[in-house]
């Protein structure tokens, strides 16, 4: 009986049957029947993958992607404010985004202060601490962000089309209701003050931290890094902080871009007693200082932070270039590609390819709203720091020289060319990408006619701008690594003796003891 149960729960192993069925005898198998039991270690080897058809052509490049201007509807609310508005009824979400047109470049602010303020929009409302506003976004499934650079300031919010009314409410209060609360401040500050003590074991950024003042001086906005230094974090108070947001969050320097499910006259109909009464001073944008050389008129050519024991030296070749709205931007574009923007670009190939001296190197125009940075920047491995420097200039000095092949324009321009539609993919790069329109006051078609612009340029256009902005008796030498392995070699070039600085920019002064005082 009890065989008989444990065969009924479906052990086969007894010959029995269940509920009165005949035992079924299972019948001995053939020793040639049973599996082999496989070799220890063996392994079966195939004389050719599956695959191997496939690997041995390689995928042809898909087709590209034609670039297509989005349309941008504008209108004004009463009390002034520019709204842009590119609908895209096929998606079930939208960004909006307030902008405004100034940032750490034309503030007479405090160093750091204006990126200090960006962190502290979202930190509470008069309504709301910072807790209680996370967790009003979290509600309803929001992602939200501030902040401020060199040239504007932006709040926005990404959100489904359906929670548009609270997610506006939300906005409109932290626009303009932030409150500002002191503890909101000080731990601000406190991680302020942990990031840029960070930053003294970060090569990248401390040769960042040094071509602002070596390119523009201290004096100048451009000559101090967004985040500022030390003291100038410990510097700001709430009343910096409320001063500059009442000098910048005001309607008329201020635009509203949005992107996604939602109709102009949806939009407008919610933005109108949101935005629509809020009252402020008339500021116009305010203008750049321009760049004085003579600020920087005792800065060497070299300037130099040391590393010891640093197996590689950052390195950034720099010089004051174009501002954003300058005539030759486009024309620049495709030269600064081919000198360094893409990976097959000569400053790359040269010194990665040819030489194995980087694992990369780029080149890069900032066109903010004024007069920029220029730079050529890589990690160099620190025995070929010297001949790297020389690589670079060679380099640039071709660039001024000699006119690029139809091989180099051509990629160069498809380059620009089809990295557009990537730009304008979702509804926040959407919002990113029309929020220069505003920031740099450029026309209403400046979305469809910049890839013809692109396509005019000549290699005769490169070889000028290159000529006009590549100017080495211009250029700063940064070196961010071992002074005891690296000076000898910069020495070699004949630009100067290494100047001193520390991690933040600052110069080192040496002061001389006399040994018996």
């Amino acid at each position: 009986m009890i065989s008989t149960r444990l065969a009924c729960f479906g052990l086969a192993v007894f010959a029995v049957g269940c509920a009165g069925e005949p035992a079924r005898s299972v019948p001995p198998q053939p020793p040639s029947a049973l599996p082999t039991p496989p070799k220890v270690h063996e392994r079966a080897v195939r004389a050719e993958t599956p695959d191997a058809p496939f690997r041995a052509k390689a995928p042809t490049p898909g087709e590209n992607v034609p670039f297509e201007a989005p349309e941008v509807k504008r209108f004004k609310l009463k009390n002034g404010i520019s709204v842009m508005l590119v609908e895209r009824p096929t998606l079930p979400f939208l960004t909006m985004r307030v902008v405004i047109r100034s940032g750490a470049g034309d503030l007479n602010a405090k160093p750091g202060s204006v990126s200090f303020l960006g962190s502290m929009i979202l930190q509470g409302t008069e309504k709301k601490n910072a807790l209680e506003l996370s967790d009003a976004f979290g509600a309803i499934g929001a992602s939200y962000g501030a902040g401020f650079d060199f040239d504007s300031g932006d709040v926005f919010v990404r959100v489904l089309s359906e929670h548009v009314k609270p997610a506006l409410d939300l906005l409109t209060e932290v626009v303009l209701q932030p409150a500002f609360p002191e503890e909101e401040i000080e731990r601000t500050r406190s991680r302020r003050l942990t990031a840029i003590a960070e930053e003294k074991n970060n090569p990248r950024q401390v040769a960042n931290n040094v071509v602002a003042p070596s390119l523009f001086g201290r004096g100048h906005p451009y000559g101090h890094s967004l985040g500022g230094r030390e003291a100038d974090v410990k510097a700001i108070t709430r009343n910096d902080l409320v001063a500059l947001y009442k000098k910048t969050f005001v309607p008329s320097l201020t635009t509203i871009v949005v992107a996604g499910d939602i109709s102009e006259a949806a939009l407008k109909s919610a933005l109108e007693p949101r935005f629509g009464a809020w009252k402020g001073p008339a500021i116009g944008v305010r203008a750049v200082p321009k760049a004085n050389p003579k600020d920087v008129k005792d800065v060497g050519r070299v300037v130099m932070v040391d590393k010891p024991g640093a197996p590689q030296s950052q390195v950034y070749v720099a010089s004051v270039a174009i501002a954003h709205d300058h005539p030759d931007r486009d024309a620049v574009d495709v030269m600064n590609a081919i000198l360094g923007g893409m990976f097959s670009s000569r400053i790359n190939l040269n010194l990665r390819e040819k030489h194995a001296y980087t694992y990369g190197a780029r080149s890069m125009f900032s066109e903010r709203r004024g007069a920029s940075p220029f730079y050529v920047g890589a990690a160099i491995v620190r025995e070929k720091t010297g001949p790297a420097i020389q690589e670079i200039f060679s380099e640039m000095e071709a660039m001024r020289t000699t006119l690029v092949t139809p091989e180099e324009l051509s990629l160069a321009k498809d380059s620009l060319l089809q990295a557009m539609p990537a730009r304008f993919e979702t509804v926040s790069d959407l919002t990113s990408a029309l929020s220069d329109l505003t920031i740099y006051g450029l026309a209403n078609d400046e979305l469809k006619a910049r890839p013809e612009r692109i396509k005019r340029v000549s290699a005769e256009d490169v070889k000028r701008v290159a000529a006009a902005w590549l100017k080495p008796e211009t250029m700063k030498v940064v070196v961010v690594g071992d002074k005891a392995v690296v000076e000898n070699d910069i020495v070699s070039l004949k630009l100067g003796l290494p100047e001193m600085r520390d991690a933040y920019g600052d110069p080192i002064v040496t002061v001389k003891v006399n040994d018996k005082k």
